[in-house]
């Protein structure tokens, strides 16, 4: 699929891209402000977070999810393909670097995803908790509920709400923290869409684990090809 926009209007329109004082960022400040938290805006720091409460020593990035490989709702550009993948993993790898290297420095990590906001509560009832531990804990998850906090069914009908609440993208270690790196084809993740990637390379931000999954079923394609193996010997 070619672009519709020339190189030079696609260059500028990238260019308008804020990658600072976003409104979801501005909106989570502004509520954090309102329960007396007073924090500092883009610190001199590994990553550059978006705001950081020193006394507490918590750091708050707020990650949109096509630029940071959101597996709920990523969705890959038609259109220079090699392009966007080399920039997605190179995104997601270096917030794993980020966050490895302010808990080094004992900064406790908090990545707060855009779509997070549709239930602002819950996020800063979670982010208030965790201000006002005095423990200098790294947390690499925020919570389940923060993970899923944007209701799917506004991205589909009822008969596919029930399938997108198979968290397909869950570790094998157990956690949800996980972060898309690429995927196979172009379309969305969003569970109604249309033209879906039939799979996706996905990285654990807890342990690490690397692993092409199913989208749609799943499981990794290293197990899927076990239990086609296994089908054939029974036959």
């Amino acid at each position: 699929m070619n672009d519709v926009l020339t190189p030079a209007q696609r260059s500028h329109c990238m260019a308008q891209v804020k990658g600072s004082n976003t409104k979801p960022e501005i909106i989570l400040r502004k509520a954090l402000w309102k329960k007396g938290f007073r924090y500092r805006l883009h610190p001199d720091l590994p990553g550059r977070p978006d705001f950081v409460f020193v006394k507490q020593r918590v750091a708050i990035f707020v990650d949109g999810c096509f630029w940071h490989g959101c597996p709920m709702h990523y969705s890959a550009p038609h259109t220079r393909e090699q392009y966007w993948k080399e920039k997605l993993k190179k995104n997601v790898l270096r917030d794993l670097a980020v966050d490895d290297e302010l808990a080094a420095n004992q900064w406790r990590v908090q990545r707060v995803w855009q779509h997070d906001l549709k239930n602002l509560d819950n996020v800063v009832i979670k982010l208030v908790q965790i201000l006002n531990q005095n423990d200098k804990i790294y947390y690499p998850e925020i919570s389940d509920n923060l993970q899923v906090a944007e209701p799917l069914a506004h991205y589909g009908s009822a008969n596919n709400l029930a399938n997108s609440l198979n968290q397909w993208w869950i570790c094998e270690c157990g956690s949800s923290d996980v972060r898309v790196l690429s995927v196979n084809k172009p379309g969305s993740l969003r569970p109604n869409a249309k033209k879906r990637p039939d799979s996706a390379e996905l990285i654990c931000c807890s342990c690490r684990l690397k692993r092409a999954i199913s989208v749609e079923l799943g499981y990794s394609i290293n197990q899927k090809r076990r239990k086609n193996i296994c089908l054939k010997k029974k036959k």
